[in-house]
């Protein structure tokens, strides 16, 4: 309620002083969080949301939130990433740039709270949409310098997105691995659909079954 009664208060502003920006909300809920490949809630479902704020020059700033299980992030229940960055392209053409923050609220250490800096670019060809991006960390998550290659690929079917993805997770002096989806998604009565298959190249030495391939669905509303 807080965050909404803030977003009006911003909107009205940027309203009367004629600034050419959009505030946009979204809530979903997700039969599982999956970062990366990997669970961030222990194979049970998630519930997130957050605000963005996007100009007309480019610049966009936003927060959203998840659920996470607190066991994986020293008893903290919830993430909350922080972001900014700038985007912009022509008709086929798409680049986007910025910085993110993974905040864990209540976390016993800092190691959790983890910076990212990014980047894609994006080509649509109209029957499919290309897309190539990479993430950098100095410190991620407490293990050492990493970086986020990945690669997409969205074909339109109708009314319906099947999105096929690929990600290279490389940590330094680290386990490194790949990441592999298939998904798709549309609209039914207002509401965002989408089944994506996941699966990872290795299992971490994972007792959790945290990387175990699995079938997620979300179901979302922009607000």
């Amino acid at each position: 309620m807080k965050k909404i009664a803030i977003s009006s208060l911003i909107g009205g502003i940027l309203l009367a002083t004629g600034a050419q920006a959009e505030i946009t909300g979204n809530v979903a809920f997700s039969s599982d969080y999956m970062f990366r490949g990997i669970s961030q809630t222990d194979n049970a479902p998630a519930i997130s949301g957050g605000f963005d704020y996007s100009h007309e020059n480019g610049f966009y700033a936003g927060v959203w939130a998840s659920n996470v299980d607190s066991k994986f992030f020293d008893d903290a229940n919830i993430e909350i990433d922080t972001y900014f960055g700038y985007a912009g392209g022509s008709e086929q053409f798409s680049y986007d740039v910025g910085f993110l923050r993974y905040n864990y609220p209540g976390t016993g250490t800092d190691d959790n709270n983890t910076n990212e800096i990014y980047g894609s670019v994006g080509y649509d060809l109209d029957v499919v949409a290309l897309s190539a991006g990479v993430a950098m960390s100095n410190d991620f998550f407490g293990l050492d310098s990493s970086q986020y290659y990945s690669f997409g690929a969205d074909i339109p079917v109708g009314d319906y997105s099947i999105a096929l993805g690929y990600g290279i997770q490389d940590i330094d002096d680290g386990e490194n691995y790949s990441h592999y989806s298939v998904g798709i998604s549309g609209e039914v009565a207002n509401l965002g659909l989408d089944l994506t298959w996941h699966h990872t190249s290795s299992d971490l030495s994972d007792p959790d079954n945290l990387t175990d391939s699995r079938v997620v669905f979300t179901v979302s509303k922009s607000l």
